[in-house]
């Protein structure tokens, strides 16, 4: 029987191996405006948020924050399809038959629920929180505490899962416990209750305290 019955998941790193294409967008970005990129550099810098990789690139080369943006969401946009998390759907399933029950909270547009539709993971979720739903940018706990209190569930029987430090912090904001799904090392040093390189892992710790 799982302690943890409730699973919170960020998207982009977590769900998706989103990453690569989101810094491939930013480097064809800024070869539109004439300056060449490190593709390893961009990976980073979008790898904390897209918008911290437009302000540093932004003021780098004297650009326009919005134009800039505009730019990359044009690149970013071509993009259809991510490849899932090796092991997601595996995870999902299993979890779900242990009786968790699983919920998406994403700075993305609705586009990641076409995503999860696209392939076949709708099922596995109760609802799920996007840009479009209104509430306030992790580290904020507003988008958690508003399915905890709809779906009547315990901030301690949950937990949000997620690739970067504002994800484990919203968790533990809402008085949830905070997973840090970091395949890459790049938190070697964030304070998290729980950290994983692989969704095969998820299964064993949803039973432990």
């Amino acid at each position: 029987m799982p302690i943890y019955r409730n699973l919170i998941w960020d998207f982009d790193g977590t769900l998706y191996n989103t990453y690569p294409q989101v810094a491939a967008a930013m480097v064809a970005a800024l070869a539109d405006f004439g300056h060449p990129i490190d593709s390893a550099e961009a990976y980073r810098l979008v790898k904390v948020t897209v918008f911290h990789a437009i302000t540093v690139y932004a003021e780098r080369f004297g650009l326009s924050s919005a134009e800039l943006l505009a730019a990359f969401q044009a690149h970013h946009a071509k993009e259809t399809h991510f490849p899932m998390m090796p092991g997601l759907r595996e995870c999902l399933a299993e979890t779900k038959r242990m009786g968790c029950r699983h919920y998406l909270f994403t700075h993305r547009d609705r586009k990641a629920i076409e995503q999860l539709a696209d392939d076949g993971l709708v099922p596995f979720f109760e609802d799920a929180v996007t840009r479009e739903s209104g509430f306030a940018d992790k580290p904020s706990s507003e988008a958690i505490e508003h399915l905890i209190r709809v779906h009547g569930f315990r901030a301690r029987d949950t937990l949000m899962i997620g690739d970067r430090d504002i994800d484990i912090q919203s968790g533990q904001a809402a008085g949830a416990a905070g997973v840090l799904f970091d395949p890459d090392g790049f938190y070697p040093g964030l304070k998290v209750d729980f950290s994983i390189r692989s969704l095969s892992d998820i299964p064993l710790l949803v039973c432990q305290a």
